[in-house]
């Protein structure tokens, strides 16, 4: 559902495209109400942060990825526009999020993620998190921290919405990842004061573990 705002966002991201190809004109109304939420309240993105990527029509989509199966030089990993993400409400995700979904007015559809691209000598990709996280925009993929999205196949991510309101209070995917990071880390620990206590155990009973016993 879009806001009143919608089309003058739109048009306020248009100044922040990186090379003129992005289809910023694709982007969700909540994606597109977050970025230029960021966009406003920061002018170190202003300065420093542009829009590598947006959306792309299903045909796009088709092209990139019939290019990386056939190996064409110049294309790289692209997902099949076939694909199932994942269904939320009734509505079926396929393809990449930078996909238009056939979910708009149009008939084209709705993206659901952006690609950002930091200029030369700016800020850090930690910094632009932050500010970015402000205004309700979230890393989703691992090992990519240009790509944002306010939308997952859960639902809205934490942060502001066009009528005012805002949500803080669910796990955001960075949250999600750190703290996986931490349950390893704990599991790991664990097992290794286990066996330590087990090999302490048994040098007092006057035995030590031999090799191949069960532990």
């Amino acid at each position: 559902m879009t806001y009143p705002d919608y089309a003058a966002d739109l048009e306020y991201l248009e100044g922040f495209r990186d090379d003129g190809d992005e289809n910023v004109r694709l982007l969700e109304p909540l994606l597109a109400f977050r970025l230029s939420r960021a966009y406003r309240a920061s002018r170190r993105l202003r300065d420093q942060l542009r829009i590598e990527s947006a959306g792309r029509t299903r045909d796009a989509q088709q092209y990139l990825y019939d290019g990386y199966k056939e190996k064409r030089s110049g294309f790289n990993l692209a997902a099949n526009p076939d694909r199932i993400i994942g269904t939320r409400g009734g509505k079926t995700f396929r393809g990449s999020w930078h996909m238009a979904q056939g979910d708009a007015p149009d008939g084209i559809g709705y993206v659901y993620a952006v690609d950002l691209a930091r200029l030369p000598h700016s800020l850090s990709w930690d910094d632009a998190h932050d500010l970015l996280r402000a205004s309700g925009l979230h890393t989703t993929v691992p090992g990519e921290p240009w790509h944002h999205q306010a939308t997952t196949i859960r639902g809205p991510l934490p942060g502001p919405f066009p009528d005012g309101t805002t949500t803080e209070d669910e796990m955001t995917p960075e949250m999600e990842e750190r703290f996986d990071g931490l349950a390893t880390w704990v599991f790991n620990g664990t097992t290794m004061i286990l066996k330590r206590l087990e090999e302490l155990a048994m040098q007092i009973e006057g035995t030590t573990p031999t090799e191949g016993d069960d532990e």
